[in-house]
């Protein structure tokens, strides 16, 4: 029977190729921890738990640059479809904006059918004025502005702020005969939270 006897250069040689591997493997350890922690602390600190803020999302000036106050228009639409087929389809949570309870899609979709008064004028004398009612349904182009709801955190060491999106609303422009805007009309909350509304603190 024959033993082979390493020698001890060989042997040698084995072990630095045993310490090498464990140190590639260490540091490659280290780096995934290290990436992880990274990002778990990348946000830093809650400086709110809650903020609300409107934001124009069609430009009311024609001679603003266009990220003023605007949305370019494929991305608008495709931002504002997201939101209302999330509404419509019950994909997402909705919320009444006065009462913050729970609502139905067949409430969003009442919401979603606007009610005109208008003053229109007989076309033969003597031309007199009367009221008519209209209801059409909405248009992704009525929806002008967007409501948030969200939760702020600031990463004192880089400077970072991080914006998490608690809930949005639609907001529809409200007009006068004369075309002037009265206001915003608020349409329902669509919640990414599961606790929505927040607990008043």
């Amino acid at each position: 029977m024959m033993i082979n006897f390493d020698s001890p250069k060989r042997i040698h040689k084995n072990i630095k190729t045993i310490d090498m591997r464990r140190l590639i493997r260490f540091s490659f350890t280290a780096l995934i921890m290290c990436s992880l922690f990274a990002c778990s602390s990348k946000k830093g600190d809650i400086i709110t738990q809650r903020i609300q803020y409107d934001v124009t999302i069609k430009s009311p000036d024609a001679e603003l640059d266009w990220w003023v106050q605007n949305l370019e228009g494929p991305n608008r639409e495709r931002l504002l479809r997201s939101v209302m087929d999330a509404a419509n389809t019950g994909k997402g949570e909705v919320y009444d904006v006065i009462s913050n309870e729970r609502i139905t899609v067949e409430k969003i979709k009442e919401i979603s059918t606007r009610t005109e008064l208008l003053t229109l004028q007989r076309p033969y004398a003597p031309y007199e004025s009367y009221d008519s009612v209209v209801k059409r349904e909405l248009q992704l182009s009525d929806i002008t502005r967007l409501r948030f709801l969200e939760e702020w955190y600031l990463n004192d060491g880089s400077g970072l702020i991080t914006k998490k999106v608690i809930a949005v609303c639609p907001l529809v422009g409200s007009y006068t005969e004369q075309g002037e805007l009265r206001g915003y009309n608020p349409l329902f909350w669509l919640s990414f939270v599961k606790d929505f509304p927040l607990a008043a603190r």
